[in-house]
């Protein structure tokens, strides 16, 4: 498969999908290697098993590192993006996460709510929008409901983090 014909989010749908095939064969193989009466032929399938589940790591990674590199290529959102859209008012925001990141793994596939901006930085991000400076930094974010962890509030996310924005 030639993942350079896949754009990014293309590829991140493959790799939500792949993650969630391989997954599957890995409770699967822990399903028949834990079954106490193995059949003829359960050997075989384990090993065949363990060649996919091998196989699908792979293709995984080449997908995690195109994603990646696409990723890295350009900034899609920044932190002057993200205080001039959504930064000086209580306005709800839903953020997507790329699949590779920190913060997909750590807060899930998106969190809805407010991003905050310490009013102490607002001059320097103020001149930085006029500038059309466009930097990765963190965004610290209030999700709502108030069940999120603390962490989203003091340590936030990056920007290069996000896949999409609502």
């Amino acid at each position: 498969m030639d993942l350079k014909e896949f754009d990014l989010e293309r590829l991140q749908t493959l790799h939500i999908s792949f993650r969630r095939v391989l997954n599957g064969q890995e409770k699967q193989l822990a399903d028949l290697q834990s079954t106490e009466e193995k059949e003829e032929l359960t050997d075989q399938i384990i090993e065949l098993l363990e060649l996919k589940i091998l196989s699908f790591k792979e293709q995984i990674k080449l997908i995690e590192n195109r994603i990646n590199e696409l990723n890295a290529l350009r900034l899609r959102f920044s932190v002057e993006f993200m205080f001039w859209h959504y930064g000086t008012s209580s306005r709800s925001v839903q953020v997507h996460f790329i699949t590779t990141s920190n913060a997909y793994e750590v807060y899930g596939p998106y969190v809805t709510g407010q991003v905050l901006f310490d009013k102490n930085v607002f001059p320097e991000l103020i001149e930085n929008v006029k500038q059309g400076q466009h930097n990765d930094g963190i965004i610290k974010f209030e999700e709502i409901p108030q069940e999120i962890k603390e962490i989203l509030k003091t340590e936030g996310f990056y920007a290069s983090e996000i896949d999409c924005i609502f």
